[in-house]
């Protein structure tokens, strides 16, 4: 079993180095040929991992795979299981996500006998899928080989039929991931139609959904498929009513099958599918814009394979001793880091525009630590466009998002972490961003309650954009039991004012930079110096309030999160790193971690602990804190950092840091 996350892997690879760098310019080298091989695209499949394993670029909208019932595992979140029966090959997938499956949606499968329409439309594998950068293989029971390529708005179904046999290929219209282990957050088929040309050579269709993790309204798929070579005859479905030569297949009934299948007199049949959130027709567009008039799939796979090259892996030079293993996870992990979020530019439905955006940020509380540093460091044209992406989903849909799929702002689960992914963008010196614009998103989120959206998990406050439990915060200054998760809230909300302290002392606004500084260091309210365990004999722990301001006693386990999910005072500890844990020092300099036991002085604030910068001074003044941080920094294989690039003219240099 694979059970290696890509993120944290990423994360903690020694001996690591971007590649060395002028300002946001980084020289494209590696120190091993073709890394591409290096990539096993199916670690961190298994164990609860859900890393879809299947075709994508970087950051490409398109994610093609194949979809798996296995009873054994329940929900498939990214489709791929390793056992269990193929439900379908599908264009649209999440990646290393939780919560509940999302899209599977416009798939087909290859049959070669007659189709049983009252039974489960599955088929089963007669070996192991494989796959690398660019390709991916099916082996059907059946006798049927399918090789699939994707570019990043289509792909291509390269499939070989048995030269004794039937050749029909299924195109299920109402085809999407449900989750059978958490049914209140499975999709749902709402309506779709599908139409075959008069000559059979191509078909345009639409799926309307609705559901999944974030609970989203009526949303809709566009696809169009076209043949290499035509079909004898379609054959048009809808539950288990069949009508022989017939291309139109519709239905309005809830998760009521629907379809078309072609039958073939030909054994080898390319079949190219674009899909779109505009239009059928822009759908058609997106294959003529990324394959031409082409059906080549070598060459697909070629193309794919340069695009990962040139914009990540050559972003890097690793020192692993000629270590394969340690190789093969850090580039696996490389990849597996870089399918989401997905790139939608022209294609959000409601904007009619060709403003920038980026969908399927799922999610930025489990990325903004980690992954969207990354993406600015390694590839600052991305990290612009991801943040700007969110300022327009500001624009646009009132907030900027936590969560975010399927076009609609989802679920968010402590504070508003787009507001400390815009601050590293923003100290970082990330071009193509209107931060005046993208400010204003960031105030939103700190002082405007999010309207109410009722969640049975946890129904207090909304946990869809914003901050839920503002009105406390505003208040009191931190984030009472009134609220579920109300240490995280708190924890949360305080790192978020301080990147508004940032961005706002960056644009000149003394008002606003003093405000929020001041209001980042509201945690300490839940700092209780008393709080113990006799197990490890520690002292100092955070620790819920009720309403009256009392510490909470009653269920509060310091070394424990409860439930660790929506209703609990925390949903997930905060990582142990430098910028948490290191915020006390005693008279001798040593300093101590919010986890540690023995601690000699008072709290500080954020402002004294956030830059990742060697600490000189044992003052606990906080006034000696410099809000210029991360500058003069560049990766070594010493695993420091330094960079070129400049914030703030009148910045001093500062000291090496530790990554």
């Amino acid at each position: 079993m694979k059970l290696l996350s890509a993120l944290p892997l990423l994360c903690n690879i020694p001996s690591l180095a971007i590649a060395d760098h002028q300002s946001t310019i980084f020289s494209k080298r590696s120190t091993v040929s073709n890394p591409e091989n290096y990539v096993d695209v199916f670690t961190g499949t298994e164990g609860g991992g859900n890393v879809f394993p299947g075709l994508a670029r970087p950051f490409g909208m398109v994610k093609l795979g194949v979809d798996v019932i296995d009873s054994s595992s329940g929900n498939a979140y990214s489709g791929y299981a390793p056992d269990g029966k193929i439900s379908g090959i599908s264009m649209m997938h999440e990646s290393g996500t939780g919560g509940a499956p999302q899209y599977g949606v416009v798939a087909q499968l290859p049959y070669t006998d007659d189709i049983d329409f009252a039974t489960e439309l599955t088929l089963d594998r007669q070996s192991a899928d494989s796959g690398s950068v660019g390709q991916y293989q099916v082996n059907f029971t059946n006798g049927v080989n399918v090789e699939l390529a994707a570019a990043d708005r289509s792909g291509i179904y390269h499939y070989s039929f048995p030269s004794n046999a039937s050749a029909k290929i299924l195109v299920n219209g109402s085809h999407h991931l449900s989750s059978p282990l958490r049914p209140w957050w499975s999709q749902y088929s709402v309506n779709g139609s599908i139409e075959a040309n008069d000559d059979l050579s191509q078909y345009k269709g639409s799926h309307t959904l609705k559901g999944g993790w974030g609970e989203q309204s009526d949303w809709t798929i566009y696809y169009c498929g076209d043949f290499d070579t035509k079909p004898t005859s379609v054959t048009s479905y809808q539950g288990t009513n069949v009508n022989e030569n017939n291309g139109e297949s519709s239905s309005t009934k809830q998760d009521d099958s629907f379809g078309l299948v072609f039958e073939f007199d030909k054994s080898e049949i390319k079949l190219r599918v674009g899909i779109s959130f505009i239009s059928s027709d822009q759908a058609c567009s997106n294959i003529k814009n990324d394959f031409g008039n082409d059906y080549d799939t070598d060459q697909t796979i070629k193309d794919s394979i340069s695009k990962w090259n040139d914009e990540v892996f050559s972003k890097f030079e690793i020192n692993t001793n000629n270590n394969d293993t340690l190789t093969d996870i850090f580039y696996s992990a490389l990849y597996g880091s870089h399918l989401l979020p997905s790139n939608r530019t022209g294609e959000a439905p409601s904007w009619n525009s060709d403003e920038v955006y980026y969908d399927d940020f799922f999610t930025l509380w489990d990325t903004f630590r980690c992954l969207n540093p990354l993406f600015n460091l390694i590839n600052p044209t991305r990290g612009g466009e991801i943040v700007q992406a969110m300022t327009n989903i500001y624009n646009h849909d009132g907030y900027t998002p936590d969560g975010r799929s399927a076009n609609q702002n989802g679920r968010t689960q402590g504070g508003s972490n787009s507001d400390i992914v815009m601050a590293d963008a923003y100290v970082k010196n990330i071009d193509g961003i209107d931060w005046d614009n993208a400010y204003q998103a960031m105030k939103k989120n700190a002082e405007v309650q999010p309207p109410y959206k009722y969640d049975q998990f946890a129904p207090d406050a909304s946990n869809q954009d914003g901050r839920g439990a503002l009105p406390d915060w505003l208040d009191l200054g931190y984030v009472t039991r009134k609220y579920t998760r109300s240490v995280t809230r708190t924890m949360e909300y305080s790192y978020d004012d301080y990147s508004l302290s940032v961005v706002a002392k960056g644009l000149g606004n003394s008002d606003d930079h003093e405000k929020y500084l001041k209001r980042s260091a509201g945690w300490q309210h839940i700092w209780n110096k008393d709080a113990s365990t006799s197990k490890f004999d520690y002292t100092g722990f955070v620790q819920p309030k009720q309403e009256n301001g009392s510490w909470a006693d009653d269920n509060y386990d310091p070394l424990s999160c409860g439930g660790c999910y929506w209703g609990d005072d925390e949903y997930e500890a905060q990582t142990d790193n430098d910028s948490s844990a290191n915020i006390y020092e005693d008279d001798d300099g040593y300093s101590y971690s919010i986890y540690d036991s023995k601690v000699k002085k008072e709290s500080r604030g954020l402002e004294d602990y956030f830059p990742l910068v060697n600490h000189d001074s044992k003052s606990d003044d906080t006034d000696d804190f410099s809000d210029d941080v991360f500058t003069n920094r560049q990766f070594t294989d010493s695993n420091t950092i330094n960079t070129d690039a400049t914030i703030h003219e009148d910045q001093e240099d500062e000291d090496k840091a530790n990554s």
